[in-house]
């Protein structure tokens, strides 16, 4: 017997997007799927254009309305909590799926019961024309605090043996049973983070638990990518890469990494050598290119106190002494 899947899409002022985005999972060749739009207040027409494609799809179909923006944190808590698949895939509306997606998806969870999470191959999407240019294939997260989206900007070279510290949010597909494992206050990814560095929160959790994740090179997907599609090395590229994002964008991110810090990274890392020279490094950079970021310290300090409560259960639960980081 097939396993149900759900796939969450959040949507929010994607007319752009939301047509091929769900033509894209119509056209699975795994049947066993629901499908909850998720609509965080959108302005547009994204919304009626979800509704009026969901008509013709005979399948399983919620849609689902918040009131307002709830940013991508709440926006797919309020969908996981709704949804009833074994597996839940949160697909950003900005992805086309390869017609085999969910069906790989399902093979590599069914190989191992401790798998947590799964995931796919994301190429570039450039005008809506589907490259072999790598987005993602999950991210890495190193003694020194950072962390990059492994293989991005890349030309496919079907190396296959990306070692990855947890799933991207673009199309992540998690076991509910590990989800419901490492959630914190009935929340599966963390709400107070709004949006951005929430995935690689949730993936330090399912890692202490002892979850495992794995990369599957034929889960294809194509993504859309709104910030600099380029990556490269030097101080050109990587203040090239910093301009294409805006001020809250980059505010919040370092925010939200600082969080996640806070919650996960084991007590001793952060007198890490590695770890306190590119702190220091970057704070410096901020300081003297980006000194509007760092305002951003004072929602750190009056988070602070609530982000300790949340590690004293994470490492209070955790099932692994150590988590592997490269």
């Amino acid at each position: 017997m097939n396993k149900f899947v759900s796939i969450i899409i959040l949507n929010y002022n994607s007319e752009k997007y939301i047509k091929n985005c769900l033509n894209s999972v119509f056209g699975q060749t795994y049947s066993d799927i629901e499908i909850l739009v998720v609509d965080n207040g959108s302005k547009d027409n994204s919304i009626e254009i979800a509704k009026e494609i969901l008509e013709s799809y005979k399948g399983n179909k919620r849609v689902i309305q918040n009131q307002k923006n709830l940013g991508y944190a709440e926006g797919n808590n309020v969908g996981i909590r709704e949804s009833r698949g074994e597996y839940v895939i949160l697909l950003n509306v900005d992805t086309i799926l390869d017609k085999d997606f969910v069906q790989e998806v399902v093979s590599s969870f069914e190989k191992d019961s401790k798998i947590g999470s799964v995931q796919g191959k994301i190429y570039q999407l450039n005008n809506n024309l589907k490259t072999k240019i790598i987005d993602t294939v999950g991210f890495t997260v190193f003694k020194s605090g950072r962390i990059i989206d492994a293989g991005q900007g890349k030309e496919d070279d079907n190396q296959y043996n990306y070692k990855i510290f947890g799933v991207n949010g673009v199309a992540p597909a998690y076991r509910r049973i590990a989800l419901n494992d490492i959630k914190l206050n009935h929340e599966y990814l963390d709400e107070d983070f709004f949006c951005y560095c929430e995935d690689v929160d949730l993936a330090w959790r399912l890692n202490w638990r002892g979850w495992s994740v794995v990369f599957n090179p034929d889960a294809v997907v194509w993504h859309d990518r709104t910030s600099s599609k380029s990556v490269g090395k030097g101080w050109k590229e990587f203040k090239k890469t910093r301009k294409s994002q805006s001020l809250w964008m980059r505010r919040i991110s370092w925010r939200n990494t600082w969080l996640t810090f806070i919650k996960n990274l084991p007590f001793r890392s952060f007198f890490n050598p590695q770890f306190l020279k590119r702190q220091i490094k970057f704070g410096l950079y901020l300081l003297f290119f980006e000194p509007k970021v760092l305002l951003a310290k004072f929602e750190i300090l009056k988070l602070f106190p609530k982000m300790l409560g949340k590690r004293k259960l994470i490492m209070k639960n955790k099932k692994v002494n150590y988590v592997r980081f490269n």
